[in-house]
């Protein structure tokens, strides 16, 4: 008896392990940490249910704790989707195959913003002064250096540059003193607080360049063309419509390769780092 006892649990054992074998494996949808990750998780679960709705499986979201780290997994292609800044886009498209599906019908550009009652009238009474942005191989950053630049000012010469991990971090740096000038996306402004809103204004702002772009590691079981129809359709729904609302997106395009192809200005400052 105890031996047919031992040998059932192990059948049963050997059942449970088939049966999750024949799960299907979680779809991860990675999205650049341009928010905290509360907010994040919070702001996309339309997707992902939307995502979940339609392949019939099992969605989880992932991000990272910063630019450098989430676009390293991008790399590795540890993700099955990923939403993030167009110039990062295009190096994933080079480097690691992900392909766009879309972008977001509002574009992306710097602001270089100061608290409220500073006395700033234009960048070059920041002279001296420090600016929060993000790492340099950031697009956003590099459209904030861009904008000093056109006004005669070079980073560690003209101003004192302090590295923060997201767009939201360079406001709080502001507000909190630690600062005079950062520099975030415009984007972000309708996102924060009303009180946050309003001891803030924008002294300066870049061009403009596509916005956030949705990609896809394309599969056998998921090509490029069916993961874009599944996207458009969120669009439509109900939810979707709140989503786009919501994170001040005006909806979602298809990028025209013109437009992907300009982002090739920004490769060099990631193929330095990443030394590609």
């Amino acid at each position: 008896m105890r031996i047919l006892r031992i040998l059932l649990i192990l059948s049963f054992a050997s059942l449970v392990q088939v049966a999750k074998a024949s799960e299907p494996r979680p779809f991860e949808l990675g999205v650049v940490p341009y928010l905290p990750t509360p907010k994040l998780v919070m702001a996309y679960q339309p997707l992902r249910v939307h995502l979940e709705k339609e392949l019939k499986r099992p969605v989880v979201l992932s991000t990272a704790s910063d630019f450098v780290t989430f676009l390293e997994r991008c790399l590795r292609k540890e993700y099955d989707a990923i939403v993030l800044g167009p110039g990062l886009g295009r190096f994933v498209q080079i480097e690691a195959g992900y392909q766009p599906l879309a972008v977001t019908s509002r574009n992306i550009k710097a602001i270089i913003i100061v608290e409220r009652n500073a006395p700033y009238t234009r960048l070059k009474d920041l002279s001296g002064k420090r600016v929060a942005m993000l790492d340099p191989m950031i697009v956003l950053s590099q459209l904030g250096r861009e904008t000093f630049r056109q006004s005669g000012m070079q980073p560690d010469l003209d101003y004192r540059i302090r590295i923060v991990k997201t767009p939201s971090n360079a406001a709080h740096a502001v507000l909190h003193g630690e600062v005079e000038a950062g520099v975030t996306t415009a984007n972000l402004v309708p996102q924060l607080r009303e009180d946050m809103k309003h001891r803030l204004r924008v002294l300066a702002e870049s061009r403009e360049i596509p916005g956030l772009m949705f990609m896809l590691q394309p599969t056998p079981a998921l090509r490029t063309g069916q993961a874009r129809d599944i996207l458009m359709r969120f669009e439509k729904t109900e939810a979707g419509r709140q989503f786009v609302d919501a994170m001040v997106m005006d909806g979602l395009r298809m990028p025209s390769e013109r437009e992907i192809k300009s982002l090739d200005v920004f490769l060099p400052e990631f193929r330095k780092h990443f030394k590609r």
